[in-house]
């Protein structure tokens, strides 16, 4: 008996102007103890059908037209609200692709983790709790789970936010996982990690629908592959034989976009000229406070004495594991972490001096692209706005000009009628488009790209990478870009910086780092990277 059955599911989304049909028609089935990969582009309706699983779609206004979801034999579309709160969590768990908003701003972690077991293990005993809290946050690579739990999630990176939400869906052993893009925000040694974590954790009994953009991923992982395109089903088969024989075309074009180490270098060796951007002795601390009197005990070293140099339309990439301080790096430079000692200057100008609206000129010249597209965007505004706002406020547009957007949002693989839209209507890889416009329409010199394509599926992050190369290319941009993906940064990089514990531990070209790596924590990543298509790595 399958462990899960979907039949003829189909969800729609209504407002006053239009309807958009998210998932049509779509039939599956799970077995116990099976991994699913479940792939295709973004709003393919890959996410809308992971959430109907656990009937999270909001209606209105969302719309279940049709179907049935059969977990162990129950239709989870006519269950009671009571009935789901049993199975939400203990039988069926989510671990979603966005973790700043799936984590209450409010609770520390630990309290969080903690609201969990209350709920479905109220015979625990505090002391017990706290126990395997403490213990899970170790298992996902939480460092000092007894002290970070403490923390609120804005204390924590990108990553270790992420690795909190894969804690939550994994301490109660649930009998199915539904994982949407869980390891998009880690490094590759984390990724590693967790895999062998739900490895572990899958048995005859637990089940898990992966759903990803991340080939290499499924390759790993998955014992069968659904593939979805325009809300559809379009191809499934057994991972292996989809992989050596697609029969679909969409597919075949899903698998020749995915990244590979072994990709040849986007240009030559990138000549020695005068430096745009040079930092020299570059220290992020942050302090660690205690007591009453919050006496400072210690310090976070996120940055630590780094140095290197970007010239004019030079790619500078940087890599290294969740909270090694790839990210303070990047906003350090545009003046959102207050360095401690070091300087760096941008076009001949100190900037690590510049304080509030004296930053102002250089937030044009230096523009940023976050990690998380949703808390990067707007919520009531509509995309035209966004758009357009920042090019008012530098005096590049006098009014609000809908063909300035539309220009834009082509130039990232968006229709033009998509400016009259919100965020919330987007999916995540759409709204990191979006991102990527916004900053582009400022024509700045040098942009920061913080995890700027992990959250595009591979054929638009592909799409993505070859406007951010042709962009380069004409209008003279520089880069620092700052990924755990080193098959993209091979692809796009002049330059490899690779940071451990806020130290830069290795530096070359993409291709001395990743094919002769000299230090061992760089051998470590490069091992860790899925290999689509290398046998040795199926871990099913």
């Amino acid at each position: 008996m399958s462990l899960l059955k979907v039949e003829n599911l189909s969800v729609s989304f209504h407002n006053d102007e239009r309807s958009v049909q998210a998932v049509d028609d779509v039939s599956f089935e799970i077995q116990p103890g099976e991994v699913v990969g479940l792939v295709g582009e973004s709003g393919s309706g890959k996410t809308v059908t992971g959430m109907s699983l656990l009937r999270l779609i909001p209606t209105p206004p969302g719309r279940y037209d049709g179907g049935r979801i059969l977990f162990e034999g129950q239709d989870i579309l006519k269950m009671s609200i009571d009935e789901l709160q049993q199975i939400r969590g203990s039988q069926i768990s989510a671990i979603f692709q966005e973790p700043m908003t799936a984590l209450s701003p409010l609770k520390t972690v630990g309290d969080q983790l903690t609201e969990l077991l209350d709920i479905h293990c109220p015979e625990m005993s505090k002391a017990d709790k706290n126990a395997k809290v403490i213990g899970w946050l170790e298992k996902v690579g939480i460092p000092d789970p007894e002290i970070r739990q403490h923390q609120y999630p804005f204390q924590y990176s990108g990553g270790m936010r992420q690795r909190v939400t894969i804690a939550m869906a994994l301490m109660l052993e649930p009998q199915l996982i539904i994982a949407d893009e869980p390891t998009t925000a880690l490094d590759v040694t984390l990724q590693a990690q967790v895999f062998d974590l739900m490895m572990e954790m899958k048995d005859d009994r637990t089940s898990l629908l992966f759903i990803t953009h991340d080939m290499g991923v499924v390759w790993e992982l998955c014992d069968r592959v659904l593939v979805m395109k325009n809300a559809k089903l379009v191809e499934a088969g057994e991972t292996e034989a989809l992989f050596s024989a697609p029969q679909q075309e969409y597919t075949r074009e899903l698998l020749r976009a995915v990244p590979r180490l072994d990709d040849a270098p986007a240009r030559p060796p990138f000549p020695q000229a005068k430096a745009l951007l040079e930092v020299s002795g570059l220290k992020t601390w942050f302090p660690v406070k205690r007591g009453w009197l919050a006496k400072t005990v210690g310090h976070v070293k996120a940055v630590d004495d780094v140095s290197f140099t970007i010239q004019p339309g030079e790619t500078v990439g940087v890599v290294g594991e969740s909270g090694s301080g790839k990210s303070t790096l990047g906003r350090t430079l545009i003046g959102l972490e207050k360095s401690t000692s070091g300087r760096f200057t941008f076009a001949g100008q100190e900037l690590q001096r510049l304080r509030g609206n004296a930053w102002r000129p250089y937030r044009r010249e230096i523009g940023m692209i976050f990690q998380d597209p949703y808390s990067s965007l707007n919520s009531r505004m509509k995309i035209l706005t966004l758009l357009t706002e920042a090019p008012i406020v530098h005096g590049l547009l006098s009014k609000t000009d809908p063909d300035f957007a539309a220009h834009w949002l082509e130039e990232v693989g968006l229709n033009a009628d998509m400016m009259y839209r919100y965020p919330h209507e987007f999916s995540g890889g759409q709204r990191q488009r979006i991102c990527i416009a916004r900053i582009l329409a400022l024509a700045p010199k040098l942009i920061i790209c913080d995890e700027a394509v992990s959250a595009l599926d591979v054929t638009i992050q592909a799409q993505v990478l070859d406007l951010l190369l042709d962009l380069r290319e004409r209008h003279n941009l520089a880069y620092l870009f700052i990924s755990h993906d080193l098959s993209v940064v091979k692809r796009i990089c002049d330059k490899v910086l690779v940071m451990q514990q806020g130290k830069v531990v290795e530096q070359g070209t993409p291709t001395e780092v990743i094919e002769t790596p000299q230090d061992p924590y760089t051998q470590g990543l490069i091992k860790a990277v899925p290999s689509p298509g290398d046998l040795s790595r199926r871990r099913v």
